[in-house]
């Protein structure tokens, strides 16, 4: 039996949407020993042109971006099909985080590894870093194409908010 490895930062993978399609999510970053980034690309794919059309997905606009775990690359619900550089533009989050006590709050990078006192209007801007389910970044995907029920949870995992190469320029 085949040992599963663990995601590397560039990895690319698909995630099925029907029979016939698959979208493009990729390992963007890292947080600590076991989460990752994931970014899912606006692009959608027919399953048996994946290899031909990769890079026009990698290019596509980001559909969503979450903090996750590797659980369904693990067990090969989502295969890994390649590796690419991760793109310099993309919004990796900046987060709040609370100090000693809710007076000190810091921004922190999306990685865990940078951060600097935050002012009261980060404070009201920036969200708590969050780590979701992989499976609700699959849900998503099959939400925005239609084939299953929207839920207001999903809006979360849309880019948003002060980006770390903001909050730390």
């Amino acid at each position: 039996m085949a040992v599963a490895q663990r995601p590397q930062v560039g990895d690319v993978f698909t995630i099925a949407c029907d029979e016939r399609h698959v979208g493009v999510g990729q390992v963007v970053a890292k947080y600590g020993n076991d989460a990752y980034f994931f970014a899912v690309f606006e692009k959608v794919l027919n399953a048996k042109e994946v290899q031909e059309c990769l890079y026009e997905a990698l290019e596509s606009d980001i559909r969503f971006l979450a903090l996750s775990l590797d659980a369904k690359i693990y067990v090969g619900d989502w295969p890994i099909i390649g590796s690419a550089d991760v793109r310099a533009d993309l919004p990796l989050p900046a987060y709040q985080e609370a100090v000693e006590s809710g007076d000190h709050v810091d921004v922190v990078d999306y990685s865990g590894t940078r951060r600097r006192r935050a002012s009261r209007h980060e404070v009201k801007q920036l969200d708590t870093r969050k780590i979701v389910a992989p499976v609700r970044l699959e849900r998503a995907l099959r939400a925005d194409l239609g084939l299953e029920p929207w839920v207001a949870a999903f809006d979360a995992l849309r880019p948003h908010g002060m980006s770390t190469r903001q909050a730390f320029a």
